[in-house]
């Protein structure tokens, strides 16, 4: 999808490439997961996938419920509203109808979008994964300002030390970086004061920011 619209009175390129969807039903508690995803439909199959990793804890359910609705949704048993909103999902869980509302973020267009180098945990950098949706701070080459950047990685949920990762990212304060940014720009990221990874910008979507 291309052209470009105005989001919050800021130009930017029209291409939403990455959705967020929350995935929310009340059992017991409220359980909810939040996927990554190009498409609803792809953000199914990521939610299930979810939950198994998730089964036998806190956020999951339990092993049995998790097959079932792995084996429903595979053999088309499960009831889904996906045209228009309210999302949801409806499954048999025994007698009991079982339903799963789905929340679209809207997050609108990245800022940019970069590849994504993270350090080694040998090189100083993190001990473990950074999921999709991670939080660290940037600092951009030639610039002293620090900000935080929420990235979302294409083509896979989880990026691990001495890892390289294409993504999309949004930065939280912007006013300091109008018509500062470039493609090929250099840019740090860091956990406090630790630097844990490095990138590059591949392309500024969000306008106001570009050069």
């Amino acid at each position: 999808m291309t052209g470009k619209e105005e989001i919050s009175g800021e130009q930017t390129d029209k291409r939403f490439m990455i959705q967020t969807f929350l995935f929310r039903m009340e059992k017991d508690g409220v359980y909810s997961h939040t996927v990554h995803a190009g498409d609803i439909q792809a953000a199914i199959g990521k939610w299930i996938q979810q939950i198994e990793s998730l089964q036998e804890t806190d956020y999951s359910y339990n092993p049995a419920e998790v097959k079932n609705i792995r084996l429903q949704y595979e053999n088309g048993k499960m009831k889904q509203q996906l045209e228009k909103e309210p999302f949801f999902l409806h499954y048999q869980q025994g007698t009991k109808p079982m339903v799963v509302n789905i929340d679209k973020v809207n997050k609108g267009t990245p800022d940019f979008i970069a590849t994504v180098t993270y350090l080694t945990t040998e090189q100083g950098g993190r001990k473990g994964m950074a999921a999709s949706g991670y939080k660290p701070l940037i600092k951009f080459d030639g610039r002293e300002e620090l900000t935080s950047c929420e990235q979302l990685f294409v083509d896979r949920d989880n990026v691990f030390p001495g890892e390289t990762a294409v993504a999309e990212m949004r930065i939280l304060s912007k006013s300091p970086f109008r018509k500062s940014l470039a493609a090929g720009q250099r840019f740090e990221l860091f956990e406090a004061l630790r630097l844990i990874a490095h990138g590059e910008l591949v392309e500024i979507t969000n306008l106001v920011l570009k050069q």
